[in-house]
Parts: structure tokens; C-alpha cells; sequence
């Protein structure tokens, strides 16, 4: 059974600006959109779209067209 943290046990750790900046430089650099950014707390998201040029995958499982 594990025990409760005390405050003193407590690491918090939170993302600097200039990693989030270096993040988002990273995935500009790469040609990935950045759709929204959320910062809560000390957790980051970066939700990215779609790479540019990419083509939709279709659902037909290699049938021919019509």
C-alpha cells in the first residue's frame, strides 16, 4: 500500500517559455500546422493538423473506381 506525499516530497515541475518556443519552432521547421496550444498547470499540449501536401487516406480497402 502506498503512503501519501508530504508537500516536502512534492516535485513540481512546470514547462519553461523558451522549451514551449523551441517546440513550436521545431514543429514550424518540420511543416506540421499547430492547430491550439494548451497549457494547464505545469502540462503543455500541442495539438498539430495535418502536414502540408499530405494526401487523404480513402476507406476502400484498393477498390477500383467507378
Amino acid at each position: 500500500m502506498s503512503r501519501a506525499l508530504t508537500p516536502s516530497e512534492i516535485k513540481r515541475t512546470r514547462a519553461s517559455q523558451s522549451a514551449i518556443r523551441a517546440a513550436l519552432a521545431a514543429l514550424k521547421a518540420s511543416g506540421l500546422a499547430v492547430d491550439k496550444v494548451c497549457v494547464i498547470g505545469g502540462q503543455v499540449e500541442i495539438h498539430c493538423g495535418h502536414v502540408e501536401g499530405e494526401t487523404s487516406a480513402t476507406k476502400d480497402q484498393g477498390l477500383e473506381q467507378w
